[in-house]
């Protein structure tokens, strides 16, 4: 287990991890009168409870207020904003209150100076864009720990859920190192005998879905290596530290019909 999952553990926020890569997914939005405040969504066996404090709106892109529950600490946990696009997301991943999630007492007014809020606007050119190819690419290594990474995050029209694109803006690899038996290096799946390499990764993803499209840009740490049957494999060990470019969101609705 990595530094980053047991800090996941210790708050009780659980995520899909594969080879040590994580991502939370948005899905299909639900209708506005399934939004329940201030009280305790569950969401499954091993995922987190969270509660909905606030929206300042009901546009897709109006910030809200989540409360995620400490699983391990009684009343402790903590607050972060994102958008009601992503909330609402979340939702339709089939979380629920105790009531159901259908009780509307708490929800704010929908309207604003007596004049309904305009909604977001809609394009029906929206569109994602095509993953870009490593055919360019000169560097062995990096075309393989793309490759990787690609495998990871990229989902084709024919797999199941919404198509996944993926652009890299930028591969920074490090020098290699000696496999070491200690807790940073104990990838039970390592070949020991090949060195690992540290690498930093920015990228965007594009989700198409139904009557959206979403798109994120993050930056990522991985320690990649050579697997013991072969072929290579990269774990995340965090996001940059300091220096890290914040997690750039978009969400674009489709035209309506």
């Amino acid at each position: 287990m990595t530094r980053k999952t047991l800090a996941l553990a210790a708050i009780g926020l659980f995520v899909t991890i594969t080879g040590g890569v994580f991502a939370l997914n948005e899905v299909a939005a639900v209708s506005q009168d399934e939004i329940e405040y201030n009280a305790v969504y569950e969401c499954g066996t091993g995922r987190s409870k969270f509660k909905i404090l606030s929206c300042n709106g009901t546009g897709k892109l109006d910030k809200c207020e989540v409360f995620y529950v400490n699983a391990l600490s009684p009343g402790g946990g903590f607050k972060n904003s994102m958008s009601r696009g992503q909330v609402e997301g979340m939702l339709g991943q089939g979380c629920k209150t105790k009531n159901g999630g259908g009780n509307t007492a708490n929800v704010p007014n929908p309207k604003i100076n007596n004049q309904t809020p305009p909604k977001p606007k809609a394009d029906g050119a929206v569109a994602c864009f095509a993953s870009d190819s490593e055919s360019d690419i000169k560097n062995g290594n990096e075309k393989n720990f793309r490759g990787v990474l690609r495998n990871f995050w990229e989902k084709k029209p024919e797999e199941s859920g919404p198509t996944v694109t993926l652009t890299f803006q930028k591969m920074t690899i490090g020098a290699p190192r000696s496999w070491r038996p200690t807790f940073d290096d104990a990838y039970s799946q390592a070949d020991p005998k090949k060195p690992i390499y540290p690498v930093r990764a920015t990228f965007t993803t594009c989700t198409d879905y139904t009557d959206a499209i979403t798109k994120r840009k993050m930056e990522r740490i991985y320690d990649c290596y050579t697997h013991k049957t072969g072929g290579w494999q990269c774990s995340q060990t965090g996001a940059s530290g300091p220096l890290a470019l914040k997690d750039e969101k978009e969400y674009l609705p489709k035209k309506r019909q």
